[in-house]
């Protein structure tokens, strides 16, 4: 008995593992921080508020870009930027001023993607976004008009 709670235990264990794979991002530490700070704006939409989007999560925050948030912005987005394949992005004095970034799917079958972006009024924007949402599409989406 105690043999089969042991068995129980471990796949519970793996299950959680697995579903908090894409927790480990650093941005997720950004949303964590500032997300409830006055001036801050976090949207965080799931279900059928995406779904016509071909999305299962959709997550962003707008906030002034000062310090220390600007440091911590960088930071994180430097960490996540490095297991992700560039879309595309443009750095200025060293500064990541916009971004949109492919993380791997970590087996999920399911395309990850950050954006970011420093706006002319100093108001920076950060998104996650997952879904089957292929990244011809979210480019499309962006970048074309009809």
């Amino acid at each position: 008995m105690t043999r089969i709670r042991t068995i129980i235990f471990c796949c519970a264990m793996l299950l959680f593992m697995a579903s908090a794979q894409g927790q480990n991002l650093k941005i997720n530490s950004i949303f964590k921080k500032y997300g409830k700070l006055k001036g801050s704006t976090m949207v965080i939409l799931s279900g059928e508020a995406v779904q016509n989007y071909r999305l299962s999560l959709y997550r962003s925050i707008t906030l002034r870009y000062e310090a220390p948030l600007s440091d911590d912005l960088q930071q994180c987005l430097n960490a996540d930027k490095e297991q992700a394949r560039k879309i595309k992005e443009v750095i200025s004095n060293g500064i990541i001023r916009s971004g949109y970034y492919q993380l791997p799917d970590e087996g999920k079958k399911m395309n990850r993607y950050i954006l970011f972006k420093i706006g002319d009024d100093q108001q920076a924007t950060l998104i996650y976004m997952e879904g089957d949402l292929k990244s011809e599409e979210l480019i499309n989406k962006l970048f074309v008009r009809e």
